[in-house]
Formats: structure tokens, C-alpha cells, sequence
């Protein structure tokens, strides 16, 4: 694995080398964009209107609008010197329990390790953290964005969650459903499929159906064949909640 951040983890005066690593490899089928009159692949350049010209990479600057059409121009000194702890370090800043944590603040995560040197003091902090069932929250500085973070240990190693900030959860009481009455049998049929339904989670048993249909259609498509549509009727909306629970159960065997 490569890693795509090193710095180090830093609380208090204890400092540990750190690497972040990414945790999931990407399987989505990706495509190109053709032109449907020859087949050729399409090009989109960087284009300057005021030179009339193609721009290449290594020409390319940030800029920050301040007013319309007036940019100040940003060098990648200044994102590397501004005047943040976090910059170089994953900063930690106080532990907290996962309960705490709103679920919907967890965003993307990675996995965090240490350069052998530090092996002693990370597996210190991680023993701390297991035995006292608590999260790090820490701060850090990655692809021109502080992230807030939240640390836990995983099997040796650590992950560290970026979280979203408060004033980036968008508020949901607009679209809270209506609220209803249960009647009991009602009540008694749901539960009823919901435990039959149980299971023991295995994310190995569970597969991209998409992805796979997608590959068998390009496979068909080089052989020169066609894959066969399968249309599943459109569900129409539930009059009868208890008839249809029952119709459920009856599915998986459960006469009621």
C-alpha cells in the first residue's frame, strides 16, 4: 500500500510518525465519452479565452473570487505556510465516546498507521483508547482542508473518520413524515418481519448486482450477442399496511 499522507500524531508532547492509507479500492465499471457520429474518444483541454490557447497542467493556478471576474491568484507556498498545527500533523485534541458523535457528522475514512519508530507509543495510545471504550477526536490538514477527525483502533492499526463540521449538517424536520397511530396488531406483524428477517451480517455474501450486469452486457455486446431484459413490475403504494405485512410473512413461510 502507498501512503497518501505522512505526518505524524500528536497529543499533548507525545508524537508518533503517522501514514494514511486508503481503505477501499474503487470496482465501479468507469467509461469514456465517445462521439456517436465516428467513435473517437473526446478530448476536453484546459482552455485560456484571453490567450486563445490550450493550457497545461503545470500552468494552472488557484484563485479566490472576491468580486465578479476579479481573482487573487494563490501559489502552493501559500497553502503550505499557513499558520496551522494541523498542517503537518494529526492534532488531537480531546477523547470522546462514538455515542456522543451524531451519526450523520461521519463522513469518509482512512486507515492510520506508524512508521516502526513509533510502533511503541502507538500501540500505548491505542491500548488506552480500547480499554477506555473511547474515540480521539484530532484535527488535520489534507487536500487544502482542515478535517475534523475521529480516531479509533481497528485490529492493530487505527481509522481515523473525517467528520463533517455542525454547520454542514443540513436540518431534517421539513421532512419529517407525518406522524401516524400503530395500532397494535399492526405493530405486532412489523416486528414479526423484522425478526424473521434477521440475520448475521457477512459483507462477503453481498455483491454489486449493477456492476456485474453492466459487465456481462459489455461481454455480450463484444461477442456481438444481447442480454436479456428482465423488467420487474412497479410496486404500487401499500393501501392495506396489514395485508401486506401478512403477504410478507407468508413469503418467508410464516402463516399467521
Amino acid at each position: 500500500m502507498r501512503a497518501i499522507w505522512k505526518g505524524s500524531i500528536n497529543f499533548m508532547v507525545v508524537s508518533i510518525p503517522a501514514k494514511l492509507f486508503s481503505p477501499t479500492e474503487d470496482k465501479r465499471v468507469s467509461f469514456h465519452q465517445l462521439h456517436g457520429e465516428c467513435g473517437s474518444r473526446l478530448q476536453m483541454p484546459k482552455w485560456c479565452p484571453n490567450c486563445n490557447r490550450k493550457v497545461e497542467g503545470a500552468e494552472v493556478k488557484k484563485g479566490y473570487e472576491v468580486a465578479k471576474g476579479q481573482n487573487i491568484m494563490l501559489e502552493d507556498t501559500d497553502f503550505q505556510n499557513l499558520p496551522l498545527k494541523s498542517l503537518k500533523s494529526i492534532e488531537i485534541v480531546e477523547f470522546v465516546q462514538e455515542r456522543q458523535i451524531d451519526i450523520r457528522a461521519f463522513a469518509d475514512y482512512y486507515f492510520l498507521s506508524c512508521e516502526d519508530i513509533g510502533a511503541k507509543p502507538f500501540a500505548l495510545l491505542m491500548s488506552a483508547m480500547k480499554k477506555a471504550d473511547l474515540m480521539a477526536i484530532a484535527k488535520l490538514c489534507y487536500r487544502e482542508r482542515e478535517h475534523l477527525s475521529a480516531i479509533r483502533p481497528y485490529n492493530g492499526i487505527m481509522l481515523l473518520h473525517t467528520l463533517h463540521y455542525a454547520d454542514e449538517l443540513r436540518p431534517y424536520e421539513e421532512i419529517r413524515p407525518a406522524q401516524v397511530s400503530l395500532s397494535e396488531k399492526d405493530s405486532e406483524l412489523a416486528q414479526m418481519l423484522v425478526d424473521r428477517m434477521r440475520g448475521d451480517f457477512d459483507l462477503s455474501k453481498y455483491h454489486d448486482d449493477y456492476r456485474e450486469a453492466l459487465e456481462r452486457m459489455i461481454e455480450a455486446k463484444l461477442m456481438g450477442k444481447t442480454e436479456a431484459v428482465i423488467t420487474e413490475p412497479e410496486k404500487a403504494p401499500v393501501a392495506d399496511v396489514a395485508q401486506a405485512l401478512m403477504q410478507s410473512l407468508e413469503m418467508l413461510g410464516v402463516k399467521k
